[in-house]
């Protein structure tokens, strides 16, 4: 992994994603590009609520906001700057002004990992986790995504949510190249079945030939439910996990990491989620 690209809104700062952004392009000896956005809809939102019952000095209001949102905008840029400066992490930065949704979807075909914040909209209408913004970038990104978490602890075990699909073996592939020094860690391939008395992990030869090549501290866990266990099975492992699931594919989701099951994760889980698709 060489590039690493972290997405901030430069009106609303994300904090965790400065530090967790930091964090792996120093452990990774990567280059981190601040992708900073501007959605020019999220300032006609705060434009007409300043206007309403203002009578007179329209030009001038509409001058002043510019002027906070371009100091605040410009704060944002510094404060990433000087944190890539303490920490003696290479950067650069982009300034996208058009399109927030399509310059990010842009931007991560040339990137190797995508760190952003879940809770991220450009929007001044607050929506609720994960909101259309996040979705679409889950659905269309090309390239896997870090979601990070706002109460992170060190990441000490690895849970792989595994169905047997494309999907959810590609997403622990992804995971394994950009990250091979996590091999060493403890790591749970997580199933869960319904309507079956066959708890066998789906192709069970392969997956473990596979894994052992590449974890050898991995175990696994099959449990007769719905799809929905899988959020109470993630949060049972404490916070000191990591979450790879191959939840969005371009075309169709997966059968069964479909999205709530991925909007709930990100609701639910205190640890960070990495996500990709075929």
């Amino acid at each position: 992994m060489k590039k690493i690209i972290a997405a901030f809104d430069g009106l609303r700062f994300s904090e965790s994603t400065l530090e967790e952004a930091i964090r792996l392009a120093r452990q990774h000896n990567a280059h981190l590009v601040g992708v900073f956005l501007h959605e020019f809809t999220t300032r006609g939102f705060v434009v007409y609520e300043a206007l309403v019952g203002q009578t007179g000095g329209t030009k001038e209001l509409f001058e002043e906001l510019e002027k906070e949102d371009a100091a605040t905008y410009r704060a944002s840029v510094d404060t990433f700057e000087a944190a890539c400066r303490e920490e003696g992490v290479p950067y650069s930065i982009h300034k996208d002004k058009r399109s927030a949704r399509k310059e990010l979807l842009h931007e991560s075909a040339f990137a190797d990992l995508l760190v952003i914040d879940p809770e991220e909209t450009f929007s001044y209408i607050e929506e609720e986790i994960p909101g259309w913004f996040m979705k679409s970038i889950l659905h269309e990104a090309h390239c896997p995504i870090w979601l990070v978490s706002k109460k992170q602890d060190p990441i000490q075990r690895l849970i792989f949510l595994y169905d047997g699909s494309p999907s959810s073996m590609q997403a622990i592939k992804m995971f394994t190249y950009l990250f091979p020094d996590m091999s060493g860690k403890e790591a749970l391939v997580l199933s869960v079945k319904s309507g079956t008395l066959n708890l066998h992990v789906p192709d069970n030869k392969l997956i473990r030939e596979w894994m052992k090549r590449h974890y050898p501290r991995a175990d696994y866990k099959v449990v007769q439910g719905e799809v929905s266990d899988l959020v109470t099975l993630c949060k049972e492992q404490g916070s000191e996990v990591l979450v790879v699931a191959g939840a969005y594919e371009r075309n169709r989701f997966s059968n069964w990491l479909h999205p709530s099951l991925a909007d709930d994760l990100m609701r639910q889980l205190k640890a960070p989620l990495f996500i990709t698709h075929c």
